[in-house]
């Protein structure tokens, strides 16, 4: 497929000009380190591009545009004014695919440029439109190079900037990578390649994000999974990739914020997310995801997840010992947990900050775009790329449902371990039906979906109680003393409610037939 072809195919029937960039956090004092890379020391300088950017955006107080993926903003550069409306595209992945209109103005918003934007329906409201003002400015020093790399063209932007409102700011260093012609996947190439020279963290969070952040917390709140709308005709490597952007891109968007608030919500969807990516890639493993390369993200993956797992494990145990009934635990045993629940974020943090963790999150996205599953010649992997996705669903979906059935049969009869890989196989199935929902659309197929969805959901949290119950962890000395009688009347109430449950899913009708 010529890369014209991919585009149209990634964009059917958009005449929008469209903004395709990847943006990337670089270590304070690398940049010198990273224009030292034969790559941007070969690159073209982009004189015109270079220079001091004052931008100022607009939004209104309620911060309406913000709401709606919109930013408004002018920029000024040697001496000239740039109006430029963004708009978020369709799927919000990794790479930021956005709606760009640039117009040259005289300092004063022009919004009749709005006219067949985004932009357009919301200043229709007269309110509105007189409501807009200056929100935030962002200062930005910036080197600019034009660089030709794997059959693209891609400038490249390394930007050391300043986002101010009032006596708040924030100062940051970023490298953007836009592509002008040739594939997305060599964006995430050629980040890989820089990432030799200098850490390069993979970043969601546009320069207009660092300005909203000031002016309201509240942004900061932790992302969930984003919905996944796939076309009823959609292959089985457009799919993947769609899915497998989604559960990416809110891992990186949460471990943002973990870093900075280290809040045990952010950690708990960050944790969600990897879990996500780990599961479409386990969905996909038999039909696309054959290659050695693919493995081995499986494996680096698999440890990035170890490096989340005690800090929320020690966030849970917090959670569970706060909502007991009965006795308190002793106050030096408080003491106790929450230094070891500091330690374990001491560690986290550490590991985040790590050249592995960063090199891991990188690669990911590289695979996803441009992995040996998708531009591998061999016959084999053309016929599984092009699968449709509602056949290859289905296939998978009636499987997982199968086994899980088959093992539900014995629940009271294993043992803990057999239990916990039944939440597993549970939980797998989920998120199947969570990806793959939207290729099956009709009324009937929406009500048993519905209706699957709440039952597997179920399931989850009383298995998953059931192994809480069954590991304790190193920190159960610590928990108020509970009779074992008691316990085990717990685990009896939660046995019988996840045979009910179980029951309930044998006889549920698949969504998918």
């Amino acid at each position: 497929m010529s890369a014209s072809e991919e585009t149209a195919k990634q964009d059917p029937g958009s005449d929008a000009p469209r903004e395709i960039e990847l943006k990337l956090e670089l270590a304070s004092g690398a940049a010198e380190d990273l224009l030292a890379h034969p790559l941007l020391d070969k690159a073209r300088p982009l004189l015109k591009q270079s220079g001091q950017l004052h931008a100022v955006y607009f939004d209104t107080d309620d911060h309406a545009l913000h709401r709606e993926g919109i930013s408004l903003r002018i920029r000024r550069r040697n001496g000239k004014d740039i109006q430029t409306i963004k708009a978020e595209g369709p799927h919000k992945g990794i790479a930021m695919d956005r709606g760009e209109w640039e117009t040259p103005v005289d300092g004063e918003l022009d919004l009749s440029a709005a006219a067949g934007t985004p932009l357009e329906k919301l200043i229709a409201d007269e309110t509105l439109r007189a409501d807009l003002k200056p929100a935030f400015t962002v200062e930005t020093d910036r080197q600019a190079f034009e660089a030709e790399f794997d059959g693209a063209v891609i400038e490249v932007a390394l930007d050391r900037a300043k986002a101010s409102n009032g006596d708040k700011a924030v100062t940051f260093s970023e490298i953007e990578l836009e592509l002008r012609q040739g594939r997305a996947g060599a964006l995430f190439t050629l980040a890989r390649r820089l990432s030799e020279a200098a850490p390069l963290r993979l970043s969601t969070v546009a320069k207009s994000e660092r300005g909203y952040r000031l002016l309201d917390e509240e942004t900061l709140r932790p992302v969930r999974a984003g919905k996944i709308a796939l076309s009823k005709d959609a292959t089985c490597a457009e799919a993947f990739r769609i899915i497998a952007q989604s559960c990416l891109a809110q891992v990186v968007q949460n471990e943002a914020l973990v870093r900075l608030t280290q809040a045990p919500d952010a950690l708990h969807q960050m944790r969600v997310g990897l879990r996500r990516l780990r599961a479409a890639i386990s969905l996909f493993k038999n039909q696309l995801l054959t290659d050695p390369e693919s493995a081995e993200i499986r494996d680096n993956l698999r440890w990035a997840g170890e490096a989340l797992g005690t800090a929320r494990d020690r966030d849970v145990f917090m959670e569970r010992l706060r909502s007991m009934d009965g006795p308190e635990a002793d106050p030096s045993h408080m003491d106790e947990i929450e230094r070891r629940r500091a330690q374990a974020y001491e560690d986290l943090l550490e590991a985040l900050e790590s050249r592995r963790f960063m090199d891991v999150v990188l690669q990911t996205a590289a695979w996803i775009e441009a992995g040996a599953w998708m531009t591998s010649d061999d016959e084999g992997h053309r016929s599984a790329r092009q699968r449709p996705a509602r056949d290859f669903a289905a296939a998978e979906l009636s499987r997982r449902f199968k086994r899980t059935r088959k093992m539900a049969k014995h629940l009271r009869d294993v043992g803990d371990d057999e239990r916990h890989e039944l939440r597993i196989r549970i939980k797998k199935l989920r998120y199947g039906t969570e990806f793959f929902g939207s290729l099956f659309r009709s009324e009937k197929a929406r009500k048993r979906r519905k209706k699957f969805l709440g039952i597997l959901e179920d399931l989850q949290e009383r298995l998953g109680t059931l192994n809480d119950l069954a590991v304790g962890g190193s920190l159960a000395l610590y928990l108020p003393e509970v009779s074992p009688r008691r316990m085990e009347r717990q685990k009896e109430k939660l046995l019988d409610k996840s045979e009910a449950g179980l029951a309930k899913l044998a006889k549920a009708d698949p969504f998918w037939h």
